[in-house]
């Protein structure tokens, strides 16, 4: 079976700054990593792997340090990796980023299965991969918590889903896209050697000159959804050290409950 799977490189900490025109985050201030929720991705697809032979090809669209992420990911067990990048794909919304993951992927050839994490550490919005799915034309699971392959039944996969309390097993027909969900299970860690072999293992770069997308498919003209601000919020937590006999204590914590409740 051959996978594909999308990761995005997130930054590693929340200290990151906010470009004042488009309202988007300048992901190049910030250190990267690949989204947690992709680990998981990963894990699910070198599982299959491991029980059906075949390939996993990563995918990933941002700036050009967005390498890193996709060494990394070799790193783990995936074989080949591919980077969109280009200035006019930049600011682009879910919409955008989509098609230019559906289109790219198309490009490089068929895949029987494609995965990507469930939601991203930074935008959490869920629905790159359901786009990228209804793009490209193939049934999609949402948020699945894990994958069951029977090789009788080679042209479908079975997706595994915890919802209100009950659990689910949905058959898709392949080729398919599912997005995993963070925590479904343990990503393998990237060993030394595995670190330096994923140093040799092929990275195709792809533009738009490559993709031959229109101007208004992709980047901030392509993009409906319009950010029309973004902030840090101001924090408005306090503390208080108290000190005192434990008397003293209950009889000042039951006073500052008495004052917030008085707040509601």
């Amino acid at each position: 079976m051959d996978i594909a799977v999308l990761i995005k490189q997130v930054p590693v900490s929340n200290d990151v700054s906010v470009d004042p025109e488009t309202h988007a985050l300048i992901r190049s201030s910030s250190e990267g990593m690949i989204n947690p929720a992709d680990l998981n991705a990963i894990e699910a697809a070198m599982v299959l792997k491991e029980q059906t032979g075949g390939k996993v090809a990563v995918f990933t669209m941002g700036p050009t340090d967005a390498e890193k992420a996709l060494r990394d990911a070799m790193a783990l067990g995936c074989d080949e990796s591919c980077l969109i990048t280009d200035r006019c794909l930049a600011g682009g919304d879910t919409i955008a980023t989509a098609k230019v993951l559906a289109r790219s992927i198309e490009k490089y050839g068929k895949f029987d299965l494609i995965l990507s994490g469930a939601l991203s550490a930074d935008g959490a919005t869920g629905q790159v991969g359901a786009m990228v799915a209804e793009y490209m034309g193939i049934p999609h699971v949402a948020e699945i918590q894990g994958l069951s392959y029977d090789e009788g039944d080679k042209d479908c996969i079975t997706a595994v889903k915890k919802y209100q309390g009950m659990e689910w097993k949905i058959k898709a027909a392949l080729p398919a896209l599912m997005s995993v969900c963070f925590g479904s299970n343990e990503p393998r860690l990237a060993t030394l050697r595995s670190k330096r072999a994923a140093k040799n293992k092929s990275l195709e770069v792809y533009t738009n000159a490559d993709l031959k997308m229109a101007a208004d498919e992709i980047g901030l003209p392509g993009s409906p959804t319009m950010v029309t601000d973004s902030f840090q919020p101001e924090s408005t937590r306090r503390a208080w050290m108290l000190a005192g006999t434990p008397e003293e204590l209950a009889a000042r914590l039951r006073e500052l409950i008495d004052i917030e409740k008085g707040k509601e």
